[in-house]
């Protein structure tokens, strides 16, 4: 055969898991590929695309056509309390306490990581103001289009569903200018109005700071758990705080902290330079009583990945970083499956003190 497996297999891998690919079939170059993955039905025509343009690329094979089966295990409950339209396992928030710590490159490539233990995966780019998925999954020419119940279509990118205000915008329009009511609202728009299907994680990638955005996901589902991203320096550590005790307010369980821009590692001498507090994300996630769940280094290839749609877990999986992400999500899910018990659900009153 001039085409077997393990060709294919590679050959889709920012789409689809190893495991997600259940047969390959090659009769004189024209190659059919058989997906075990659950893809909502408007998105079939586009994600086939996307498959073949990738086998075409292949030698030796003339013609590709593309069938879905049904994942061989079987479906996971939807989370306790959560709308019944909302049929997701887990809806992890990735949050920080301030800007510019990384936390939507937190958000992509864990989701992307999770997608490739084999686990059904979307992403909620819930920062309003400034959304960014879009441009870091490389969807930023997706036009939000609605199915037969006026649900928005996801776009589909590296195997991840993906939602993001950018989605909904003109063209011609830059910025958001809203009230914070307005915002609140929006988010609750992308949360359950949005044909997600059956997903494992639903992970949402939260504004910086303690507003609206998280106020109104803890109101309307009961969130899994939080991520909190944090830069070892000494200003972005007292926010980590914040967003702990924020997130501890509206009774979501925090999982742990991730700390990016931890060190760079010389590629010709392999040395390491911590360029900010050596250890400081370990003693942040310990000032918070909560576990480090990983330790991200500065590389120069996260960047260019970003800006061009290609998240570092996709570009580069077996590098350091890819790696590094792997183990994080590998993380999330131990810390998930030590306490599947519920989250109260969060009902804000003038009590409350929010």
């Amino acid at each position: 055969m001039a085409v077997d497996q393990d060709a294919v297999r590679k050959a889709v891998k920012d789409l689809v898991a190893a495991e997600q690919v259940s047969e390959v079939r090659e009769t004189k170059g024209k190659v059919l590929v058989t997906l075990a993955v659950d893809v909502p039905m408007a998105e079939k025509p586009a994600f086939a695309e996307q498959v073949k343009k990738r086998v075409r690329a292949l030698p030796g094979v003339k013609d590709v056509f593309v069938s879905f089966a049904a994942p061989p295990r079987a479906a996971q409950p939807a989370a306790a309390g959560a709308p019944p339209e909302l049929k997701v396992r887990r809806i992890v928030a990735v949050g920080a306490g301030k800007g510019g710590v990384g936390k939507s490159t937190v958000a992509v490539n864990l989701a992307v990581a999770l997608h490739r233990r084999g686990l059904r995966v979307g992403l909620l780019d819930a920062d309003i103001y400034g959304p960014s998925a879009a441009l870091m999954t490389g969807t930023t020419g997706h036009r939000a289009q609605g199915d037969a119940k006026q649900r928005v279509i996801p776009a589909v990118a590296h195997g991840i569903r993906v939602v993001s205000m950018a989605f909904l915008l003109p063209k011609d329009q830059k910025a958001v200018v809203w009230r914070g009511p307005m915002v609140g609202k929006m988010v609750e728009q992308l949360l359950l109005g949005v044909a997600w299907g059956e997903l494992d994680y639903l992970v949402v990638d939260l504004p910086p700071g303690t507003g609206d955005a998280v106020l109104s996901l803890a109101q309307k589902v009961p969130l899994s758990g939080a991520v909190v991203v944090t830069t070892p320096q000494q200003v972005a550590l007292l926010d980590v705080e914040k967003a702990v005790d924020m997130f501890r307010a509206v009774r979501v369980p925090v999982l742990g902290v991730v700390e990016n821009m931890a060190g760079f590692s010389c590629p010709k001498c392999g040395e390491v330079t911590h360029v900010f507090l050596e250890g400081a994300g370990k003693r942040a996630a310990e000032g918070g009583g909560v576990p480090l769940l990983g330790s991200l280094p500065l590389d120069p290839s996260i960047p260019p990945g970003g800006d061009s749609g290609r998240p570092i877990v996709v570009e580069k999986p077996d590098g350091v970083t890819g790696k590094r992400f792997a183990a994080i999500a590998e993380a999330l899910e131990k810390r998930l499956d030590e306490g599947e018990e519920a989250p109260p659900q969060f009902d804000l009153g003038w009590s409350s003190g929010a």
